[in-house]
């Protein structure tokens, strides 16, 4: 279920990270051959699902998304307290000050195990929210 397990550094880039996944098996190389570039399948109607799907329709492509709910959202429909971006541009003209170092250090405070990602995560938050908000 590629559209809400697939962690990317940011929605534009969560294509690519499909394709490394899947690449490895034998069914991608048959899909590839079925499936014109230019043409995707999404699987998972969550934000990174999504996200990605926005991506190919906004590249030229045609994409067929598939959610196994009878609406779209996936987890992120939980995600009462908004989605967390630091140096953002709502928090700029807001005259908020936050920085990607200290929402790191929250973030690694809070518990989480792989700094390596933590770093790309909250690297990109500002410019991933602010292209959501945007789209």
């Amino acid at each position: 279920h590629f559209g809400t397990s697939v962690f990317a550094s940011s929605p534009a880039r969560v294509h690519i990270v499909v394709r490394r996944v899947v690449s490895a098996s034998a069914a991608f190389i048959t899909m590839a051959m079925v499936y014109p570039a230019s043409q995707a399948v999404v699987v998972g109607g969550g934000l990174a699902g999504m996200s990605a799907a926005n991506q190919v329709i906004e590249c030229g492509g045609r994409v067929l998304l598939v959610d196994k709910s009878s609406f779209c959202g996936g987890n992120s429909t939980k995600a009462t307290s908004g989605i967390n971006g630091a140096a953002t541009k709502a928090q700029h003209a807001k005259g908020v000050e936050d920085s990607v170092e200290l929402f790191t250090s929250d973030t690694m405070k809070g518990g989480a195990k792989r700094p390596e990602v933590v770093k790309v995560l909250c690297g990109n938050s500002g410019a991933d929210v602010d292209w959501l908000v945007e789209k």
